[in-house]
């Protein structure tokens, strides 16, 4: 059951942005291309690092997470937010602080850490675009993140902040990012409706 569950978690965060990807191409999503692009770096240096462990399950999971940014961010391009502020520049450059400080750590809890900062500082760009224009963003995917996170956190066999660090602040993260969306979305709706 906890492989069925380390696997299907990632696979509902994963394949729950595809819809997001769709919205994007036809243009009523306008991702933060700062936090894509921050994302698809993390993952896909996850990926990496998993291959070269022989992780395969992971390497596969985290891998298919990396193409879905990765379709996020080149569809972003086309279609998404090209306002670059010192909000993105900032966040981008602790984002590459804590990849660079993740991959030159020997110890496993420093690790989770740093990874945690690259990926959390690569969201503060879209927390910040679904503030001000929270009708750029769509708020169910990041909801559906944060349940496939914490499905990935019952997989978890013991319980430690190695093993479980990381599931839980995707849940908190899926979840703060989506509720955020969906309350921006209805002040703003109420606002312009008086």
């Amino acid at each position: 059951m906890r492989t069925f569950l380390s696997i299907i978690g990632p696979l509902i965060a994963a394949l729950g942005f595809l819809p997001y990807l769709k919205e994007t191409i036809k243009g009523t999503v306008r991702p933060r291309i700062a936090s894509w692009a921050t994302w698809s770096l993390v993952t896909g240096i996850a990926t990496v690092v998993a291959l070269s462990e022989g992780a395969y399950t992971s390497a596969f999971l985290t891998g298919l997470a990396t193409v879905v940014e990765l379709s996020i961010l080149i569809m972003a391009l086309k279609k998404g937010d090209f306002d670059y502020n010192w909000i993105d520049g900032v966040s981008q450059a602790i984002s590459i602080m804590g990849v660079i400080a993740w991959l030159l750590s020997n110890n496993a809890t420093y690790a989770i850490i740093f990874n945690i900062i690259a990926d959390f500082f690569g969201a503060v760009p879209t927390f910040y675009h679904s503030w001000i224009s929270p009708h750029d963003e769509s708020w169910k995917p990041f909801i559906l993140s944060g349940l496939g996170a914490g499905i990935s956190f019952l997989a978890v066999t013991e319980l430690s902040f190695v093993t479980a660090g990381f599931p839980i602040y995707l849940a908190l993260l899926g979840y703060a990012l989506g509720l955020n969306i969906y309350f921006r979305q209805k002040a703003v709706s109420v606002k312009s409706s008086r």
